[in-house]
């Protein structure tokens, strides 16, 4: 089974749409909510300072949610479609 893990909080407006998607696609995922703890920040913080992925993020000062770890990749997530294409490209619904 893929690791898949996606990180937001409820109150981002693009990343609910992206978490429903997921959720529709039929693709089962760990969800971090950032604001939750702040263990869940600092789990997110160490991907978001470090990827590649959140490099323009990092320039930009923005937060870089939604984001999705898939094994090994990290990257940014541009809305629902994106995410459904990203469940395509990675395959997360087969076994």
């Amino acid at each position: 089974m893929r690791k898949v893990i996606v990180f937001g909080t409820p109150t981002c407006p693009d990343c609910p749409p992206v978490k429903e998607a997921f959720t529709e696609a039929g693709v089962k995922f760990a969800y971090v909510d950032v604001c939750e703890s702040v263990g869940s920040l600092k789990k997110f913080l160490k991907i978001r300072d470090t990827a590649d992925s959140h490099a323009f993020c990092r320039e930009r000062h923005t937060v870089g949610i939604p984001c999705v770890q898939i094994d090994d990749a990290i990257m940014l997530v541009n809305g629902p479609d994106h995410a459904k294409e990203l469940v395509e490209k990675y395959k997360l619904l087969e076994e």
